[in-house]
C-alpha cells in the first residue's frame, strides 16, 4: 500500500514480447513454417514483420498481408476457411516450439509472478494471440504450477475489438469487480498501452525487439525489462514517485508506489 492508501489488486500481463520475445523468434518463425507447409512462396523477414506486427491478431495479420499481395493466391482461396486453417497450423507449430523450450522467459517475469501469488494479487493475461498459443508459452516458461496461479487468461477472439481498443482489459475489470486504478498492466507495444490506459489502468512498458522506438509517452514507466537482482533493468522513462530512489528491478512495492 502506498502513502495515499491505494492497493494493487491485479497484475495483468500482455503475452507476446512481455513474457518472452515471441514475435520475432516465435510467431514469425511459426508463420513462415506454416506458409512453407502450405506450399506458399512466402517468408516474412525480421524487418518485414516489424510492420506486420503492428496489426493486432494473427488472422488479421495474414488477411491484411494477403489482401495487399493478392497475386500470391487465387481469389477463390482467400477466404475465412483458408485463413483459419492456416492460422490453426501456425498455432500448432508455435505450440511445438514452446514444448521444445525454444523461447526463453524475459527477466523478472517469474520473480514478480511469484511475489504477486504470495501476496494474493489477482494474476491475469490479456493477449490478442490464440489462447492455445498463450497457454503453451506460459506452461513452457513458467511450468504448470505457476500457470495455475493465474486467475484468468483472456486471449484470442474473446472480445469483439482487439487492442488498441480497451475491451479485453474492461472484461478483466468486469470479471473480477475491479476499478482500473487498482490494476497494473505490463505491456510492450503502443497498441497495448493505449488499450490499458483507455480502460483506466496503470501501465508499465517493457520494450521488446519490435517496439523499441514506439511512442510510450502515456506509460507510467518504460523499462528495458522487469529486471532481476543479477540482471538489472534500464529505465527509459521514469516515474515522478520513484525519482528519490535507485531501482534495479521492478517489485510489487515499486508498482504500488506509482498507483
Amino acid at each position: 500500500m502506498n502513502s495515499e492508501g491505494n492497493i494493487l489488486r491485479a497484475l495483468i500481463f500482455d503475452c507476446d514480447g512481455v513474457i518472452a520475445e515471441t514475435e520475432r523468434d516465435g510467431h514469425r518463425v511459426a508463420f513462415n513454417r506454416a506458409f512453407k507447409e502450405a506450399g506458399l512462396d512466402i517468408e516474412w523477414s525480421v524487418e518485414e514483420y516489424r510492420e506486420l506486427v503492428k496489426i493486432a491478431g494473427g488472422k488479421e495479420r495474414m488477411r491484411a498481408y494477403f489482401n495487399e499481395h493478392r497475386y500470391l493466391l487465387p481469389p477463390e482461396v482467400l477466404n475465412d476457411e483458408f485463413i483459419n486453417g492456416l492460422h490453426k497450423r501456425k498455432t500448432e507449430i508455435f505450440t511445438e516450439m514452446n514444448a521444445r523450450g525454444e523461447l526463453p522467459i524475459r527477466p523478472g517475469i517469474k520473480r514478480i509472478i511469484q511475489e504477486a501469488h504470495d501476496r494474493g494479487v489477482i494474476l491475469a493475461v490479456c493477449s490478442t494471440s490464440n489462447e492455445k498459443s498463450v497457454r503453451s508459452l506460459l506452461r513452457a516458461v513458467l511450468g504448470s504450477e505457476r500457470l495455475d496461479w493465474f486467475d484468468g487468461i483472456f486471449a484470442g477472439d474473446i472480445v469483439k475489438a482487439k487492442k488498441p481498443a480497451p475491451d479485453i482489459y474492461n472484461l478483466v475489470k468486469d470479471r473480477f469487480g475491479l476499478q482500473g486504478s487498482e490494476c497494473f498492466v505490463v505491456e510492450d507495444s503502443r497498441n497495448g498501452l493505449l488499450a490499458a490506459k483507455s480502460a483506466g489502468m496503470h501501465c508499465m512498458v517493457t520494450v521488446s525487439f519490435y517496439s523499441i522506438g514506439e511512442d510510450f509517452s502515456e506509460a507510467d514507466m518504460v523499462v528495458s525489462s522487469l529486471g532481476d537482482p543479477d540482471q538489472p533493468m534500464e529505465i527509459i522513462k521514469g516515474h515522478p514517485n520513484m525519482s528519490d530512489r535507485p531501482i534495479r528491478y521492478i517489485t510489487l512495492d515499486v508498482l504500488e508506489k506509482m498507483l
